[in-house]
């Protein structure tokens, strides 16, 4: 009966993709791609040998929603569900499984989809800088992409993140492209929805703020007036980032962290301390004593954070595969600085790389660990692709003559 209630998932999860792929055919290819490696994968971690990325993180969510569904039903959603905690994955499968029946299959197909739909949000948005040529090309990539594979076919909340956050950048490309303000409030709603799945993905939100706030800084041949007039607008939205956080800081809690009142660098160093464990773990020695540690620690971890495992990091086989994923990111960032001035041209393309680097920076701080790191990659970082896309192929273009 297990079988045939999967088959089943299978074909009624594909329809939709089939129907978007008949209207849109040159998506065609990275879609089919994209849902049959993701099926496949599922299909061989739920019936043949569990994945090593996450199995046990899946395990613990499977179990809590189990509880939550035996416990509240199919109409106790707001019972257990909690945006501050860790636990809203487990709350929507929990919802599924009440108001369904346990079918531990279902949330893998679920997280196929929103894989799969969070590939499709990032192809249409280079579709809108670049065109479909390179957008096809990107959505290739992204459907082979290793870890977003995986975490696209097991019990993870990852797919969920990547889908809120792939249409908060679409929707971002959308507005910067004069579609309208309601195109920059879609934007900041979706990455509010990639919060609820981890709290840290909110700060989405304030580098959205912070790159429109930057970007008039940046245009050439300015007057003085001008530039008077976009330092000010600056400076403003530097104040209210401010005045936010001192908000935040007297109303607010962060799982895991505490009161935003009790947060300080010993906290942080607590955090990243014990992170550092297991054989997949980087910087073990690096402890933060004082505010200059976290100053000149800060680029350190970032690095790390970005590309890690480097060779010497290397001691099991299944480390190659995070080993190609930081030389992936590493590649992605050479190309995007060479080809600076033409992967700017857009007026989204560095907003982009702005909400880039401070997600990697925030998860900087929380992340001692490489294996954790590519699950945190995989969230956002991939965005990177929308700007680079023509400048990729580019490169391997000159490399072959």
């Amino acid at each position: 009966m297990d079988h045939l209630v999967s088959i089943f998932l299978i074909l009624a999860a594909g329809l939709p993709i089939a129907f978007l792929s008949a209207i849109n055919r040159w998506i065609f290819l990275p879609v089919l791609l994209a849902f049959s490696s993701r099926v496949a994968t599922a299909i061989l971690h739920r019936y043949v040998v569990p994945l090593p990325q996450g199995s046990a993180d899946a395990l613990a969510f499977d179990r809590v929603a189990i509880s939550w569904a035996s416990q509240y039903g199919c109409t106790g959603f707001f019972e257990h569900y909690n945006p501050s905690a860790s636990y809203v994955y487990s709350s929507v499968i929990a919802t599924i499984y009440a108001c369904v029946d346990y079918v531990p299959f279902s949330v893998q197909i679920i997280n196929v989809l929103m894989g799969v739909y969070g590939i499709i949000f990032l192809v249409f948005a280079t579709k809108e800088v670049w065109g479909e040529r390179y957008a096809r090309r990107v959505g290739v990539i992204l459907a082979l992409f290793p870890f977003l594979i995986i975490f696209s076919s097991v019990g993870l909340r990852e797919t969920f993140i990547f889908l809120g956050f792939s249409l908060g950048i679409y929707f971002l490309v959308l507005f910067h492209n004069s579609r309208g303000i309601i195109f920059f409030i879609l934007s900041v709603i979706m990455f509010q929805f990639s919060a609820l799945f981890h709290g840290a993905m909110a700060l989405a939100i304030g580098a959205l703020f912070l790159g429109l706030s930057w970007k008039p800084l940046m245009k050439p041949n300015k007057t003085k007036q001008q530039f008077g007039l976009a330092l000010i607008a600056f400076l403003t939205m530097m104040a209210l980032m401010v005045f936010g956080a001192i908000y935040a800081y007297a109303n607010l809690s962060l799982h895991k962290l505490g009161s935003l009142e009790q947060l300080d660098v010993d906290q942080i160093a607590n955090i990243a301390a014990s992170r550092s464990q297991g054989s997949a773990a980087y910087l073990s020695g690096f402890q933060i004593n004082s505010f200059t540690d976290f100053v000149i620690q800060s680029p350190i971890r970032l690095v790390y954070f970005l590309f890690s495992p480097f060779p010497w990091n290397i001691s099991h086989p299944l480390h190659l595969m995070g080993l190609f994923d930081g030389l992936f990111y590493m590649f992605v960032f050479y190309l995007c600085f060479k080809y600076r001035k033409r992967v700017f041209e857009h007026p989204a393309t560095l907003q982009i790389l702005i909400i880039v680097l401070v997600l990697a920076f925030a998860f900087s701080f929380g992340t001692s660990n490489f294996g954790t790191a590519t699950r945190h990659r995989a969230k956002f970082a991939l965005a990177m692709l929308v700007i680079v896309a023509p400048c990729f192929y580019s490169s391997f273009r000159k490399r072959s003559n």
